[in-house]
């Protein structure tokens, strides 16, 4: 029950904290077939006992009643309920903080890579329950429909690791997510179905719990006896209410906070660990420990702590308690012929088999959604086939579902008959796929291809280096932000004996920015800062929208109209697809993926382990140096330096002032039908009449726009006027074109207002809904993503003059006018008093204390107080940068 664990890095002392929880995470997927394993130990342990010469005390043992008494109540039960409805909770409450970790920020946060699962899960629990009903609708066993459509997580993730290198880590994420689907279904089934009389003064007791709960987390309380007493409490209430006391844990998991990593608590801690390495204090470590502790979730650490407990004491436990069948020869004669067990045990193999696997080839053959890159949809069967495990909570609903312990042993037989049939099932699947085409295997398509190019691909070191380390990675990925921690330390230990070679692998369905982030490398790289960028990036992971990439551009001096021309015509896209392919070609399912010496690694990726890699493949000799020693000298590692954000160059007007229509240049997209009925779906109507001011330069609040009818005006200057300098009409756009700027887009205020030209309607979009449609339809993303950029590239070219901000009737400000008038200078004037961008302008460059103008150049440099050579060097830079846009 446990998300794909992140993997080790080395880059920082922040990094080194961050990875002993990400560490235990690891741990905790390497367990899974071990936990499985225990698992089949506790049942086999329970059969023998239960049919043993002393199998009297099983039953004994399991039936001693536990009471736990407070004054005049409490509670009592035997062991093997204590066992179900209590311990079990711990299971189910990680249950539900799986599914609130897979909805935050794992698999189920992109609609497109939910679909399939979804439709998957769906059909695994509906086919399953009519399977059953065919052969117990209306009789004895009917109520037990519910026990064969659940899915035992803990034991298919188990049984797909034991699967060995048959199995991809795309294959497991996947079937991860239709676990989750297929748990939010299994438990749905038994908080309605399986649930007694209800008692509504317990259920508000519960639900006040619940309340308290979130209000500990609110106060950020980090002690965990609060939560518990919190819990405990919602168990008493929730086992005196009729509905199971497991769903109350299933409740609580849910309401366990997931978030990805706090980068300013990430970058807290490493600096209270320098500081704790300085100077060895209590106080320090402590300070230190909580802020490793705020910049992972909640439900990343809990489930660090408790899925080893769940995975090794209470599942077994819950296996040892349930699974003790007696196996006389009247039970076995029975389940031959009993309609519980066949319903049980075909509904299992076959039920599971069928609506796993049909449902996700119809799904993916329909075109309703497609498979994790390196899942055929021949895995996707073996793991359809494993999906029969429903061993915990088809045990757990069976004793739920009958009373008659006849049927409950019935229903048990045939659980343990699909389990075992199930894996075996799955198994010989993946064993017939593997030989069949053992490119699916990662030890198939194992060479580099094609080999490193140094002409074409980037290179860190000396290209002749013997030894060589290629990455496929997403600058996206938060794995390969931390892999670049790794990557560094081998440069520093090998030093020229190393050459680096990053390739892009976005994976769009999963890190949406990842392709427009890859292309801005390469962007960059065309001005020589591919390195340089790419650094910047990783640095800046959650930085990666259109308009921060001009800025991360602008901040590495890079020509920026150039650099979003290049963006904003895809210039560098076939570049990107390039190295995908050559991704497919070499056999990579994931990110990071690493080839040490053309030959793709496959253990662990930490500092060690791909340095003894790289020196037994050396092909000068196996060994041919000693494992160079990690270095730990403070500042021995590699640090990027990044410079502030720059602000991007003004603009000027477009000359000639008409209200005909602007022609399509691509930066305004003019919207398909397709578009318009998306837009449609996200915006509210609004009619226009000429003159009305739908926009605002400078606004705080503001909306984007979709013209349906008339025309929209764009207006560049105060619109009232100031000193005679009447505001301008630099376009006009008409119905089906889409209006907003990419800085809107990131945040920031509108620059020109937006003014009705004649009547018509318009669809009023508000910056969250456009986020979220953006994100959803990626076509529409990326043709409002790219005009945003070519615009930006036409009005960074347009830039031939200066700005200067100030206010005219300050003294200065009339000496600085009459030089700039002498010398024939080119300008635009924005005055504080009129114009809010102004006043911004001047408190971001300090100046908004004193009484003097300050001069934005077109490459955003702020001039205070120039001289005439200066403003005469800056005028001739914005012509020369006019001249080669």
């Amino acid at each position: 029950m446990s998300a794909p664990a992140p993997r080790t890095t080395t880059r920082s002392a922040s990094s080194h904290l961050i990875a002993q929880l990400s560490a235990q995470a690891r741990r905790v997927l390497q367990t899974e077939a071990a936990s499985a394993g225990l698992l089949v130990a506790a049942t086999v342990l329970a059969m023998v006992w239960a049919n043993s010469p002393w199998g009297d005390s099983y039953d004994r043992f399991w039936h001693t009643e536990l009471s736990l008494s407070f004054g005049s109540t409490g509670v009592a039960m035997d062991l093997r309920h204590w066992v179900n409805d209590g311990l079990m909770c711990f299971f189910f409450f990680l249950i539900g903080m799986e599914v609130r970790r897979e909805l935050q920020m794992g698999e189920l946060t992109q609609r497109s890579r939910l679909s399939v699962p979804a439709i998957a899960a769906l059909a695994g629990l509906v086919l399953p329950a009519a399977v059953y009903l065919a052969f117990n609708a209306g009789g004895p066993g009917a109520n037990g429909w519910g026990i064969p459509i659940a899915t035992d997580t803990a034991f298919l993730l188990g049984a797909l690791a034991l699967a060995g290198p048959r199995a991809s880590t795309q294959l497991r994420v996947f079937l991860l997510s239709l676990s989750v689907v297929d748990d939010i279904g299994a438990l749905t089934v038994i908080a309605v179905f399986y649930s007694e009389e209800i008692d509504l003064t317990a259920l508000a007791i519960a639900a006040l719990c619940i309340l308290a709960f979130q209000v500990l987390a609110r106060l950020q309380v980090w002690r965990g006896p609060a939560y518990f007493a919190v819990g405990v409490a919602m168990w008493l209430a929730m086992n005196a209410s009729g509905v199971h006391a497991t769903i109350g844990g299933v409740v609580l998991g849910l309401l366990v906070s997931a978030y990805p990593p706090r980068r300013e608590e990430v970058e807290s801690a490493g600096v209270l660990a320098r500081a704790f390495r300085q100077s060895p204090q209590v106080s320090l470590a402590r300070q230190a420990k909580l802020s490793v502790e705020r910049a992972i979730s909640p439900n990343e650490r809990i489930g660090a702590l408790l899925v080893p407990w769940s995975g090794y004491v209470v599942v077994p436990v819950f296996a040892l308690a349930n699974a003790g069948v007696h196996f006389s020869s009247d039970l076995v004669a029975r389940a031959v012929t009993s309609p519980v067990t066949i319903g049980v045990f075909l509904a299992l193999v076959v039920g599971k088999l069928v609506g796993v696997g049909g449902a996700a080839t119809l799904a993916v053959r329909v075109g309703m959604g497609k498979l994790p890159p390196g899942v055929p949809l021949s895995s996707v069967w073996g793991g359809a086939a494993l999906s029969g495990l429903g061993f915990t909570v088809s045990l757990f609903v069976a004793d739920l579902a009958f009373p008659d312990t006849d049927l409950r042993d019935e229903a048990m037989v045939g659980i343990l008959a699909a389990a075992v049939v199930s894996a075996a099932l799955g198994m010989g699947l993946f064993r017939l796929l593997a030989r069949r085409d053992p490119v699916q295997q990662p030890m198939g398509a194992r060479r580099l291809d094609p080999p490193v190019d140094p002409e074409r691909d980037h290179v860190r070191g000396p290209v002749d280096a013997p030894l060589e380390l290629v990455e496929f990675g997403g600058l996206e990925c938060p794995f390969c932000g931390r892999a670049t921690g790794v990557v560094e330390e081998l440069r520093h230990r090998f030093g020229d004996d190393l050459r680096y070679v990053f390739r892009h692998l976005p994976l769009p369905e999963v890190h949406p920015h990842g392709e427009l982030a890859a292309e801005a490398t390469e962007a960059a790289g065309a001005q020589g800062a591919f390195w340089a960028m790419h650094d910047r990036l990783f640095a800046h992971q959650d930085q990666l929208e259109a308009g921060e990439l001009l800025d991360h551009a602008a901040a590495l001096g890079l020509d920026l109209g150039r650099f979003a021309q290049d963006l904003g015509d895809g210039t560098f896209s076939a570049r990107v697809r390039e190295d995908v392919a050559s991704a497919e070609a070499s056999g990579v399912g994931g990110t990071p993926t690493f080839f040490v010496n053309g030959v793709r690694h496959t253990g662990p990726t930490d500092t060690d382990a791909l340095a003894a890699a790289l020196l037994d493949s050396d092909p000068r000799g196996p060994r041919h140096q000693e494992l160079p020693a990690p270095v730990d000298e403070p500042g021995a590692r590699t640090t990027v330096v990044l410079s502030p954000p720059a602000r991007l160059p003004g603009m000027t007007k477009v000359p000639g002032q008409h209200f005909e229509e602007s022609p399509d240049d691509g930066s305004t997209p003019r919207l398909s039908e397709e578009h318009l009925r998306e837009f449609a779906r996200v915006g509210r109507r609004v009619r226009t009449q000429p003159g009305q001011v739908l926009l605002r330069s400078g606004a705080a609040e503001y909306d984007f726009f979709v013209v349906l009818s008339g025309s929209i005006a764009i207006v560049e200057g105060p619109l009232e006027g100031v000193d005679g300098a009447a505001p301008r009409v630099i376009a006009v756009h008409g119905s089906g074109r889409f209006l907003g700027g990419l800085n809107q887009l990131a945040g920031q205020r509108p620059v020109r207002s937006l003014v009705a030209a004649e009547a018509g309607e318009v669809l009023v979009v508000t910056l969250e809904r456009l986020r979220s449609l953006l994100a959803r339809n990626r076509e529409l993303g990326d043709l409002v993503t790219r005009s945003f950029l070519l615009r930006r590239a036409m009005l960074i070219g347009q830039a031939s003059g200066l700005r200067v901000v100030g206010d005219r009737r300050w003294p200065a400000s009339v000496e600085l006018r009459a030089r700039l008038e002498e010398d024939g200078i080119a300008h635009q004037w924005l005055d504080p008093a009129d114009d809010a961008v102004a006043r911004r302008l001047l408190v971001e460059a300090g100046a908004d204390a004193g009484e003097a103008p300050i001069v934005i150049r077109a490459d955003g440099r702020v001039l205070v107080d120039p001289t005439r050579e200066d403003l005469l060097q800056a005028a001739g830079a914005a012509t020369r940068d006019l001249t080669t846009t």
